[in-house]
């Protein structure tokens, strides 16, 4: 007996819906792993700005930008920010100053990222301490060089 085109129309579509189903339970498993590798919640983390070639009074950076921890989307946590306020950019060598800070994080976390420059108003150019993420593996240092310095990150632990 000959199959209809009725009944190789049924075939195909059997088997279009049992391969979409082994790629949805694909993908469902995938975001799963993720959610388990890359978990949201409380972040505890502390942050150290490093400007080999500073050379003012003080020899410490004075750091403006972001850091900022970010998931494969849009979505995003800023960690630090500070804007470019010029000769009144504070010295900031570590934030928190001493210890450690939270910050909640409501969505995975994939990739640690500062963009982070260094204020050098009156002396010359101002550097740039870190431009780029890093993957996010779990609790650990993360950190993102620039080509005048570096930001390390450490995520002490998440909640």
């Amino acid at each position: 007996m000959r199959p209809t085109s009725m009944g190789r129309l049924a075939a195909v579509a059997s088997t279009g819906l049992l391969l979409a189903g082994v790629v949805s339970a694909g993908s469902a498993q995938a975001q799963s792993a993720a959610q388990a590798r890359y978990p949201g919640g409380l972040v505890t983390y502390s942050i150290e700005f490093s400007n080999p070639q500073e050379k003012d009074d003080n020899n410490l950076p004075e750091p403006y930008g972001r850091v900022f921890v970010k998931d494969f989307g849009p979505r995003q946590t800023t960690l630090w920010e500070h804007p470019d306020l010029d000769i009144n950019t504070p010295t900031v060598p570590r934030y928190p100053e001493a210890g450690v800070t939270h910050r909640f994080a409501d969505h995975l976390i994939t990739e640690v990222c500062a963009y982070v420059g260094e204020d050098d108003t009156g002396y010359n150019a101002d550097d740039i301490l870190a431009q780029g993420c890093e993957l996010f593996h779990g609790p650990g240092a993360y950190t993102i060089p620039g080509p005048d310095g570096e930001v390390t990150v450490t995520v002490h632990h998440i909640n």
